[in-house]
C-alpha cells in the first residue's frame, strides 16, 4: 500500500454510510470481489520532486514527492452515487477545515491526548463553532495533513469524472474523484523509512 493510499483510507474509514450501513474504503485489488455500493482507492501516479540530507547522528534523507490518488465510487443507482460522492467530498473538505474528527488524537468521540471525551463536545468558543479543536496547542491537535506529512497548501481535488461501465451484464456506475498532493518521506542513510520524524517545515 502506498503511503498516500493509506492516508486517504484513514481519512474515509468509518465516515461513509449508505442506508445506515458503513461503506468501508478498500485498496484496489487484482480481482473484483466487492458488492456495490463500494469505494476503492488507488494511487494513479507518484513523482519525485526533490530531496535533501538532514545532518544528524543518523544522516536523514528527506524526499518530497507528488502523488495523485483516485477515489473510485462504485454504485448501482444515481441515488447511491450522489450520496457517496457528497460524503467523500465533505470528508475532504472537513480535513481542509481542520475538523475535530480529522485530528490524529480523535478516537470515536474521545481524545487520546486528554484520555477523555473530545473537548469539542463540551467547550464553547469560536473554534468549536467551526467544529475545530478548542485549544489546539494545549490539547496537542494533530491534523490529518501533519500526521501524514502532507503539505496542506498542495492538497486539492484535481478532477472528478464519471466512467460508468454500461457494457457489463449488470451496468455499474463509477465516479472517480482525483486528489493530488505533495508529501514527505524520510529515511536514514541505511535505507530504513522513519515514520515518526517531525518535519520542521510548516505543513499547515
Amino acid at each position: 500500500m502506498f503511503p498516500m493510499e493509506k492516508a486517504i483510507w484513514n481519512l474515509l474509514k468509518n465516515s461513509i454510510y449508505y442506508d445506515n450501513e458503513i461503506v468501508l474504503p478498500l485498496i484496489r485489488r487484482l480481482t473484483s470481489q466487492d458488492e456495490t455500493p463500494c469505494i476503492t482507492i488507488q494511487q494513479a501516479s507518484e513523482v519525485y520532486i526533490s530531496g535533501k540530507r538532514i545532518p544528524n547522528a543518523n544522516e536523514i534523507i528527506k524526499l518530497k514527492n507528488n502523488a495523485e490518488v483516485w477515489i473510485n465510487i462504485w454504485c448501482d443507482t444515481e441515488e447511491q452515487r450522489n450520496s457517496l460522492v457528497n460524503q467523500v467530498e465533505t470528508r475532504i473538505f472537513q480535513a481542509l477545515a481542520n475538523h475535530y474528527t480529522t485530528c490524529a488524537r480523535y478516537d470515536d468521540g474521545d481524545c487520546t491526548f486528554l484520555e477523555k471525551e473530545c473537548a469539542t463536545r463540551n467547550v464553547t468558543n469560536g473554534r468549536t463553532a467551526k467544529c475545530q479543536c478548542p485549544y489546539p496547542n494545549d490539547y496537542d491537535y494533530c491534523s490529518w495533513f501533519k500526521q501524514n506529512q502532507i503539505i496542506k497548501r498542495t492538497f486539492a481535488i484535481t478532477g472528478k469524472q464519471d466512467m460508468d461501465e454500461l457494457d457489463l451484464a449488470k451496468p455499474v456506475l463509477r465516479t472517480i474523484i482525483k486528489v493530488g498532493m505533495n508529501y514527505y518521506k524520510c529515511y536514514n542513510v541505511g535505507g530504513h523509512e522513519i515514520g515518526n520524524l517531525i518535519v520542521n517545515e510548516e505543513l499547515l
